[in-house]
């Protein structure tokens, strides 16, 4: 049987994409703070800014990134609240 991944089970997903900076962001941030501790976030984004953005607002506030992809025009983020 296939271990499963830590970022197999994420407890919300917030889709950003289409939004420009400073909204994915700001987004991202709410969602972060109305979530319980110990609780994961995928945000999902195709604004470049968010490869700084995201890891910066963690970093400011706390939250863990547990894992980040850059695919296809795509970056995604698994966030530990």
């Amino acid at each position: 049987m296939p271990r499963k991944k830590i970022t197999d089970k994420v407890d919300k997903v917030l889709d950003v994409r289409g939004l420009l900076c400073p909204m994915p962001t700001v987004m991202t941030s709410k969602t972060l703070k109305e979530m319980k501790k110990g609780k994961s976030l995928k945000v999902i984004s195709n604004d470049i800014t968010t490869r700084d953005s995201i890891p910066s607002l963690c970093s400011e506030e706390g939250y863990s990134i547990l894992d980040s992809e850059e695919k296809n025009g795509l970056i995604s983020f698994v966030i530990r609240t």
